[in-house]
């Protein structure tokens, strides 16, 4: 019986660990073979993944990030890393290797920054100033507030004292649902059934959390997209509930939001996006005064009486 050969194994782990050396010079050294290998190569391999896996890694992991979020902090971190080393200056610096850490940390909180503020990473940082500087306040979510037992409450009225901004959103969203054709009650059990969606926004037009809302309300899926859409709006896009908080009653005079809430009924194709921005202007410019011809009238009735 021939003798059986067993195939040796590269253990990847151990594989970057010896490739690489954690001090300025192995660093420099590395970039010096990466210049002639380029970044497909063996060493750019072995630098990249020893930096994500020794170091953005238990970065991601001490920051509190889990989960998804700790994936979408890890390569954040790892795509700046990258960019950091591509750098020329890099090599000229004392310690490259405490660049490269403050390069993935920033990136990791700004991920963080990001999420709470619901915006973009660099965004998020200026937002976070301006907290700390008590110029602007940390938007409140709803889901701790409905997790410890606390109800939406529609009908604002019947608490007495001034609804607070969401509070006064959700009825605002839910008396335009009403005037545009649904019912009353139906209106308020889509607003409150919106407001309390866990899943996150898409981006673009990608909608998402439309289908389970169909079941719940018993309504066609075409309707439930559309009310999404309209309500949550995506990342990039204000849905009516963020305009309501921001703006109060005027959001609902938009012409895009009188589309928007015919459509929930009706099922025909939407604005696009450039017809209600040219509508907006057609209504600007017919409620502004036009002084031209308020002159041309009055010269020809000079004219006439001459």
């Amino acid at each position: 019986m021939p003798t059986q050969r067993s195939t040796p194994t590269l253990d990847v782990h151990t594989s970057y660990l010896q490739a690489i050396t954690r001090d300025s010079r192995g660093l420099r050294d590395a970039l010096a073979v990466i210049d002639g290998e380029g970044w497909d190569g063996e060493t750019a391999t072995n630098l990249l993944t020893y930096i994500r896996c020794e170091l953005i890694r238990p970065l991601t992991i001490d920051t509190g990030l889990r989960g998804g979020d700790a994936w979408e902090g890890e390569m954040a971190a790892w795509e700046a890393v990258w960019l950091k080393l591509r750098d020329p200056h890099l090599r000229a610096m004392k310690s490259p290797w405490g660049v490269i850490w403050q390069t993935a940390r920033r990136a990791v909180l700004g991920e963080i920054l990001a999420a709470r503020w619901g915006t973009a990473r660099r965004r998020g940082w200026v937002y976070d100033a301006d907290e700390r500087a008590g110029r602007v306040t940390r938007p409140i979510s709803l889901e701790p507030l409905l997790s410890e037992g606390l109800d939406i409450a529609l009908d604002t009225a019947a608490r007495g004292g001034p609804p607070t901004p969401v509070a006064a959103a959700l009825d605002l969203a839910a008396g335009a649902l009403a005037d545009s054709g649904w019912s009353g009650e139906k209106a308020k059990e889509i607003v409150g059934e919106v407001a309390i969606m866990e899943v996150p926004l898409g981006e673009g037009r990608t909608v998402v959390g439309w289908r389970p809302l169909a079941d719940r309300l018993a309504i066609p899926p075409w309707q439930a997209r559309r009310l999404t859409v309209l309500l949550r709006g995506s990342a990039d896009r204000q849905g009516l509930l963020a305009r309501l908080i921001a703006h109060g009653p005027r959001a609902l005079d938009a012409p895009d939001v009188h589309r928007a809430l015919a459509g929930t009924l009706i099922r025909t194709t939407p604005a696009r996006p450039s017809e209600a921005r040219h509508y907006a202007q057609v209504l600007e410019r017919e409620s502004r005064p036009q002084p031209g011809v308020a002159k041309r009238a009055s010269s020809a009735s000079s004219a006439h009486t001459w």
